[in-house]
């Protein structure tokens, strides 16, 4: 789990100093893919914070990718 939640953060800080460069929508797909690692890490742990603030991240990156290719 350790190894997934590593690749998790990487993801996360890559989507972060993407979005900060304004490289779009690269930004929202690294930081997508990230907090829906950390939201997988929340549930086996049974860490109910962490879930829930990773599963909103990944509910406002979803909107996010549909208002890009779709609006």
């Amino acid at each position: 789990m350790t190894l997934v939640k590593w690749i998790g953060t990487i993801l996360c800080l890559t989507g972060i100093f993407l979005t900060s460069i304004n490289i779009f929508p690269s930004n929202i797909w690294f930081g997508v893919v990230g907090s829906a690692i950390w939201a997988f890490a929340g549930i086996y742990q049974r860490d109910i914070p962490l879930f829930l603030v990773e599963f909103v991240a990944v509910a406002f990156y979803a909107y996010g990718v549909v208002t890009y290719y779709f609006s």
